[in-house]
């Protein structure tokens, strides 16, 4: 099912109808959030979630087509605060080191003070294969901004040994995020930071040189 074409243009409780229309497509996907992060992604329904929102189904179908749609948008929505979050840590004549610092200690922290953002994004098991596939676009945007940033910081070639490492920076760096809030990496966040900041330098070195000998 589409969704519902918006009808109210007028302004009430000084809303304009796109605004308000926005603000229940928000409420919704805040209230997706919510119940995923406590419950998962298999009991997430239409009913528990506009019950969640306040709102009926009739606004629902406004502003989702299906449930797909609300996993879809709660994934996109993370992987870009955590890609902005990330991006605005650092600057353009930042060295390499303080780069990744900056990098990752913004990533990690974002991720570590509300773990509801680590756990949906990347622990969170999807409900069915469109599911998945939302969640896994969502986490090839992050990608593809580390792969970008990679390239331009160390003025690489385009090449898939940069895309790979990135991957693997960014795959690892979840898990081991995941595992750190389990109580599975017990030790405190700044060293934790700081041993990933070192992998990542060891492994983006690493990748640099492949990619300029090719």
């Amino acid at each position: 099912m589409t969704p519902v074409k918006a009808t109210p243009t007028r302004t009430y409780g000084g809303q304009t109808g796109d605004e308000r229309l926005a603000q229940r497509r928000d409420d919704l996907a805040t209230a997706a959030f919510a119940l995923v992060a406590e419950h998962g992604w298999r009991r997430l329904t239409i009913e528990t979630l506009c019950r969640a929102a306040g709102l009926n189904k009739r606004y629902f179908y406004e502003s989702f087509g299906s449930l797909d749609a609300v996993i879809a948008a709660v994934t996109t929505r993370l992987a870009d605060e955590a890609i902005a979050v990330t991006l605005a840590a650092i600057r353009p004549d930042d060295p390499a080191d303080v780069v990744a610092r900056r990098a990752v200690g913004a990533f990690v922290a974002h991720l570590t003070d509300d773990p509801r953002r680590a756990r949906v994004l990347f622990g969170a098991v999807p409900a069915g294969d469109a599911a998945a596939g939302h969640r896994a676009a969502a986490i090839r945007q992050v990608i593809t901004t580390v792969a970008t940033h990679g390239r331009e910081l160390h003025d690489l070639p385009a090449g898939p040994v940069i895309d790979l490492s990135a991957a693997m920076l960014v795959g690892g760096t979840s898990q081991a995020v995941l595992d750190w809030l389990d109580g599975e990496l017990d030790y405190p966040r700044e060293a934790f930071v700081d041993d990933l900041v070192a992998l990542w330098q060891v492994i983006g070195d690493a990748a640099s040189a492949r990619a300029r000998g090719r």
